[in-house]
């Protein structure tokens, strides 16, 4: 599960890219270094820059941080399972601020991956009999 769960993170990124970079081709020439600056400026106007949306939608986005979320994921289960299912509350939480800060956004989409890798880190119980009526759980 928890390498499906890296598999959704990492689609999740990738259409987030690909919708932003969309928008972003009709912004190109604002997109430069400046506009990366210009993007981290504290000032509060009324409206942003075609600078600071295109950054902010492309480069400052969660999608990079999520792609490699997700690979990192994929990459851990095989290594070591226990630190990959300990993203799942990280991950969880993470997705709880960003919908209550933009709730009409995709980040719900990050629900689904949280909940499969939290459901991989319940240990499985199993009851096994072990004769004469006496049952071990085992997991």
């Amino acid at each position: 599960m928890i390498v499906w769960a890296g598999r959704m993170l990492i689609v999740v990124s990738l259409v987030h890219l690909l919708l932003a970079l969309g928008n972003v081709l009709l912004h190109l020439p604002a997109l430069t270094l400046g506009a990366f600056w210009e993007a981290l400026d504290p000032s509060l106007t009324p409206a942003p820059s075609r600078g600071q949306v295109a950054c902010w939608s492309t480069f400052g986005s969660f999608a990079f941080p999520e792609l490699f979320w997700g690979w990192l994921l994929i990459r851990q289960s095989s290594l070591s399972p226990a630190v990959a299912r300990q993203c799942g509350g990280m991950l969880l939480a993470l997705t709880l601020c960003q919908v209550a800060l933009v709730p009409i956004s995709g980040f719900w989409l990050n629900l689904l991956p949280a909940a499969l890798i939290l459901v991989a880190s319940l240990p499985s119980r199993r009851l096994i009999d072990t004769g004469l009526n006496r049952r071990r759980v085992v997991g």
